[in-house]
């Protein structure tokens, strides 16, 4: 298949050819964005577990840059979290999953339909995300927030140690 064209392969076989691709170098750290878009929920499976083991095998760091909170998940220890183009929460999957802090984590998580445990209702996230054109001065979640504070309109919110491991931008 070495002669075919990449549209004769499948998004498997692509996503695979990729991380061949990006394991001859010998990196160090490999940043995967979005690595498994548009794959079907088996061959997506397929790809992670093959990234899981080839991250072990040669030892190296793997940075997933995600939409899809399922993907974290699964192969993430450490899981940061973004909104509008800023980190507003970092810390340790169990921690991030377990006891969100900044709200459009919880938000987030809120909104994202669980497997287990009780069956609540989806809540969408209101409003609409800033102009990042032009962004606003203060928190970027402001208009969003169930817990915004009037400071947070022109104030950017510190960041806030909660754990040895577990931090957010506002608590």
């Amino acid at each position: 298949r070495m002669r075919d064209y990449p549209h004769q392969y499948s998004g498997g076989m692509k996503q695979r050819a990729i991380i061949a691709m990006a394991l001859a170098c010998r990196p160090k750290l490999i940043i995967a964005d979005e690595p498994t878009t548009a794959l079907d929920v088996i061959v997506q499976h397929q790809i992670l577990e093959e990234t899981k083991n080839l991250q072990k095998k040669f030892k190296i760091s793997i940075i997933y840059i995600s939409h899809d909170i399922s993907v974290v998940a699964g192969v993430c220890d450490d899981i940061g979290v973004m909104y509008a183009g800023q980190l507003v929460e970092y810390g340790s999957k169990i921690e991030v999953f377990g006891s969100p802090a900044h709200p459009y984590t919880k938000a987030l998580l809120s909104s994202y339909p669980r497997l287990t445990g009780e069956k609540d209702k989806l809540a969408p996230i209101p409003g609409e995300p800033p102009n990042l054109i032009n962004p606003p001065s203060g928190c970027r979640f402001y208009d969003r927030c169930p817990s915004a504070k009037v400071s947070c309109k022109t104030e950017a919110p510190v960041w806030v140690k909660l754990t040895q491991r577990h931090s957010a931008r506002c608590s």
